[in-house]
């Protein structure tokens, strides 16, 4: 899975998912918990707050308000690989009247950005690794002792909530069967496929964890009720159209993604699904 950012990618952004209100929620609730224990340091001390893979600036916002909030002093780094995300994150702080520093790297850029962290984030992302110990590991790395890190994801053994998983089939099962029928000449890649379906479960991500030094690991489910508005705005996620329908053009796999999630919408009679967020705490003490 290519994390390359081209002018393709650009039109086909996380952005509009990132919006929906239940995403929000989701992730100011993970925020809130990650920085409670910030809130007894020092009233003078300066925190310093790393958002990973931040995008276009969700969750650096909500780490913003959150110390705000606390009347804390902070600096906080927001890393991503997109220098059009980062472009929209800046502007997305100057609206709020926050400020962050955004830096355009990858993961493995981190060690020499920033060291000493209070706490920090990878938020919706960690499932697109297929190397989760060697982030962790990372990402202990460049955290003070006492730091903490969170992360969560809605792509996991146990995302589906009981009844669910038949909407996701249909969905897919109706992509394609538009592809074939509009695009007889795309092809769907096999070989992509099995990348983006290696999903662990609560217990492998607590224990990848405590094995890339983390001491101590809260790991808890939030359920958020998604639209079918919501799952289109996914669908048309660059990363998100790699994963469901590998090898395909972007802009005909959204076209697919589109027809095919309002077709099996109507097909089960649903206007939204709820579906499982999986929230990892992790503290090196």
């Amino acid at each position: 899975m290519s994390m390359i950012e081209t002018e393709e990618t650009n039109r086909f952004t996380f952005e509009a998912f990132a919006a929906h209100p239940f995403y929000t929620e989701i992730n100011r609730s993970l925020v809130r918990q990650a920085l409670t224990s910030l809130a007894a340091r020092p009233a003078n001390a300066t925190l310093t707050v790393v958002d990973m893979a931040c995008g276009t600036g969700a969750v650096t916002r909500l780490i913003a308000q959150e110390m705000q909030r606390q009347h804390k002093q902070v600096r906080i780094i927001g890393v991503d690989p997109s220098a059009e995300a980062l472009r929209r994150a800046q502007k997305g702080m100057e609206i709020i009247g926050a400020k962050a520093e955004f830096i355009q790297g990858e993961a493995s850029d981190l060690p020499r950005i920033v060291q000493n962290a209070d706490a920090a984030f990878f938020c919706n992302a960690i499932h697109l690794l297929p190397d989760k110990l060697a982030a962790f590991r990372l990402m202990a790395s460049i955290l003070a002792p006492d730091g903490v890190f969170a992360c969560n994801s809605g792509f996991y053994d146990g995302t589906y909530v009981e009844g669910t998983e038949r909407f996701y089939r249909l969905w897919t099962s109706r992509a394609v069967r538009w592809l074939r029928k509009e695009h007889p000449e795309v092809r769907l890649s096999r070989e992509a496929k099995a990348m983006a379906m290696q999903w662990l479960n609560s217990k492998e991500y607590v224990s990848q964890l405590k094995q890339a030094g983390f001491a101590h690991v809260q790991a808890h489910q939030e359920t958020g009720i998604v639209s079918v508005d919501a799952w289109c705005d996914i669908g048309h996620y660059w990363l998100f159209i790699e994963g469901a329908l590998p090898g395909v053009p972007l802009s005909l796999g959204a076209a697919a993604l589109e027809v095919a999630v309002y077709e099996a919408g109507r097909e089960m009679g649903v206007t939204e699904t709820p579906r499982n967020w999986l929230q990892l705490i992790a503290s090196k003490k």
